[in-house]
């Protein structure tokens, strides 16, 4: 077969490769496509020297990230006392915010997931519509760090924000339809070399935007999560005694199995704590969590430790009311630990993640563990058969090393620094 032959049956099986791509996915628009059909005309960088009049937060995220944005929010209305702030974030965690100041408008938004890359893609545009009408912004703000296999960066282009700000794609991790998702950004924030708590990652946004940042802290932000009558639904379903001693918020539950640290383990640390004076548990966690948390209240009750089971029975502000009255909180790796920390609640978690595992995994304390001042993380010394960098497992495996006379000593570690 001649050259020129064989050229021509290759040019042939690629361009019937390249139509039969084409009808699978619709031709996706590219990003600049994109924002010439649906993003503002007067697109510009950041200008710290700014006052904006409309600020858009996008979180794409679950409970514990999306919590962690307080810390964001609060230095961003202290900054711009008149601007007239919108967070627009998925339909579960939007109900952890009913009863927030901070900002102005709570906008529910679901991810689209499914149907071609085209559909996808006008959808985003359709629901931006919707959302912010036809205004615009004059910020938007994507807080997220990693990866995001949501088409956010085309929601927050569409909403005709003059100034589009957030970290750097990752495109290696993320779907090759959506582009590259840096043209949709006015401002692109290096990701940096080293893994940080998702906290550090908000400052640093703050420190881009010229905000004046506060330790969270100092002031926990956490206490916008609820009202007067989230206290009072959790102080009456926990019905704690007279005299209920050491009061331990207990997150029982994880959004993985592998995140969940064993129900007998955790009573084994409550009987330890139990040993130097009168101990009251109130657990905490959704509908998922009813029966390990029947069982920790069962198992508790028989020792004589106080346990208010109330998985299941609050909502998230209520959850983050009760939290705010326990001298300690002890939980896995999930979206209560957060609240814990934004509430400044010393704080002990349990992680999945060994000691000797990377730094950037998903399941990485390093990058999701608690932030209040006074907290400590337990992890296994190293990987359970089968796990390296992480834990790879579909049940509690790599945690189950952690011991419970390990996590009490931690526990009263962090009530001692508390009292110091």
């Amino acid at each position: 077969m001649e050259m020129n032959e064989r050229m021509t049956i290759r040019t042939a099986l690629r361009k019937i490769e390249w139509h039969v791509n084409a009808i699978r996915h619709r031709d996706p628009l590219s990003p600049r496509t994109f924002l010439r059909l649906f993003g503002s005309v007067r697109r510009r960088p950041w200008d710290t020297r700014r006052s904006p009049k409309r600020v858009l937060v996008l979180r794409s995220d679950e409970i514990g990230d999306t919590v962690a944005t307080l810390a964001l929010l609060a230095p961003i209305r202290a900054q711009w006392p008149d601007a007239a702030i919108h967070l627009l974030v998925k339909p579960g965690p939007a109900t952890v915010f009913h009863a927030i100041t901070t900002i102005d408008r709570i906008i529910p938004w679901t991810p689209i997931g499914e149907g071609s890359a085209l559909k996808r893609q006008v959808l985003t545009a359709r629901q931006a519509v919707r959302r912010f009408g036809l205004r615009g912004y004059d910020l938007a703000v994507l807080p997220r760090w990693d990866f995001d296999d949501t088409p956010i960066r085309y929601l927050a282009a569409a909403s005709r924000a003059r100034s589009v700000v957030g970290f750097a794609p990752v495109p290696e991790r993320e779907p090759v339809w959506l582009g590259d998702q840096s043209q949709l950004l006015t401002d692109v924030i290096p990701r940096g070399d080293a893994p940080l708590l998702s906290v550090q990652q908000l400052e640093r946004i703050g420190q881009y935007l010229g905000l004046t940042w506060s330790d969270p802290a100092d002031q926990p932000v956490g206490r916008e999560l609820f009202d007067v009558e989230d206290e009072r639904r959790a102080t009456e379903l926990a019905a704690l005694p007279p005299a209920p001693g050491l009061v331990v918020g207990i997150g029982i539950g994880a959004r993985n199995a592998k995140r969940q640290w064993p129900v007998s383990e955790i009573a084994s640390a409550l009987f330890q704590l139990s040993a130097a004076g009168p101990v009251s548990a109130q657990i905490l966690g959704g509908e998922v969590d009813t029966e390990r948390a029947k069982e920790l209240a069962g198992l508790l009750r028989e020792r004589g430790v106080y346990a208010a089971d109330l998985a299941g029975a609050l909502t998230l502000s209520e959850s983050a009311a009760a939290i705010s009255t326990c001298a300690v909180f002890l939980g896995n790796d999930s979206g209560l630990q957060h609240i814990a920390s934004s509430l400044n609640i010393p704080t002990v978690v349990v992680t999945c993640h060994p000691a000797t595992g990377s730094p950037w995994s998903d399941n990485a304390p390093e990058r999701f563990g608690p932030w209040s001042q006074r907290a400590a993380v337990l992890q296994p010394a190293q990987p359970a058969d089968g796990c390296a960098d992480e834990c790879l497992a579909d049940e509690p495996h790599c945690i189950t090393a952690v011991r419970a006379s390990d996590v009490a000593t931690a526990i009263n570690n962090v009530l001692s620094s508390a009292a110091g």
